[in-house]
């Protein structure tokens, strides 16, 4: 079953403004809503390049940009 429209708002919110005081919380969220769902959904697969994301805020870089 696809992630909730509401719970996937919230989580690109948190995503999308995630800094490094926060973004073990945010990582612990998203992990959280992806274990609900099939290997084969496409938000398992989105939340996935979320986690991906959140990886790099985590080490201090900015998504997107290369260094």
């Amino acid at each position: 079953m696809p992630l909730d429209q509401d719970l996937k708002s919230k989580l690109r919110d948190r995503v999308s403004t995630a800094n490094k005081s926060n973004v073990t919380e945010v990582i612990a969220e998203v992990e959280e809503a992806r274990g609900t769902l099939a290997e084969d959904d496409k938000d398992h697969a989105r939340l996935g390049g979320w986690l991906e994301d959140l990886s790099q805020v985590a080490r201090g870089s900015v998504p997107g940009k290369f260094s």
